[in-house]
């Protein structure tokens, strides 16, 4: 039995709206959390599952309940909405013309048409893959990942769209090894890629969003003195 709290939080707000990003923002954790828990829990990825499912039947019994409310209001659009997929008077007629098709009979297996929760559900996996992916690609040579301008994580399914801050951040932090290795007589990085220092300059460099970062640079700049 799942006795954690968060995820009991999580289950029960997935309940409420049947989507992953909302519901893990009410609870505060990542998208990647609630993924590691449905890949490796399985009374959790059952549980989850139901919930989602759950959520999105509530979330069509509130559209369902606002639809008739327009038609209560007498919103010409609700009403032939309603009208054209229940009352048969009203629904569009078929065209009579009747067109022959010679069907092809193959041995393929027929492919199964996918609910809206599996396509939902497959969008969300396909995103979390990119993220890994990408995720492996930013960390390469133990680069590091920045926090968002805001201060908080960037989760792995938000890569995508953080990628070109992530690598200015990246780049603006070389820069800057580069800088006080010169100072203190050290190789350059592209003949000894790592040094122990690199890591002290890194963690101070975490704390500075990518903004910072440049303002930083642009005062290094205007204080270094120019070569007559």
């Amino acid at each position: 039995m799942i006795d954690d709290k968060t995820k009991q939080k999580l289950l029960k707000e997935l309940e409420k709206s049947g989507n992953v990003y909302l519901s893990c923002l009410k609870v505060r954790i990542d998208r990647s959390t609630h993924y590691r828990w449905f890949e490796s829990d399985k009374e959790f990825r059952k549980l989850a599952s139901r919930a989602i499912r759950q959520g999105r039947e509530n979330n069509c019994d509130v559209a369902r309940q606002a639809l008739m409310l327009r038609v209560k209001e007498k919103d010409m659009r609700a009403i032939e909405y309603v009208l054209s997929h229940n009352d048969p008077t009203y629904k569009r007629k078929q065209s009579s013309n009747v067109v022959i098709v010679h069907k092809k009979i193959s041995s393929l297996p027929i492919a199964q048409a996918k609910s809206l929760e599996q396509i939902f559900d497959d969008d969300e996996r396909s995103t979390y893959e990119r993220g890994l992916r990408l995720q492996e690609q930013l960390t390469a040579f133990g680069r590091r990942i920045p926090p968002k301008p805001d201060g908080n994580p960037i989760g792995v399914e938000e890569l995508p769209s953080y990628e070109a801050y992530i690598r200015d951040w990246q780049k603006l932090v070389e820069k800057e090894i580069e800088r006080e290795r010169s100072k203190k007589g050290l190789p350059s990085a592209s003949i000894i890629p790592h040094h122990p220092d690199d890591d002290l300059i890194i963690e101070k460099m975490l704390d500075i969003s990518v903004v910072g970062l440049k303002s930083e640079e642009d005062k290094s700049s205007e204080t270094t003195p120019k070569n007559d």
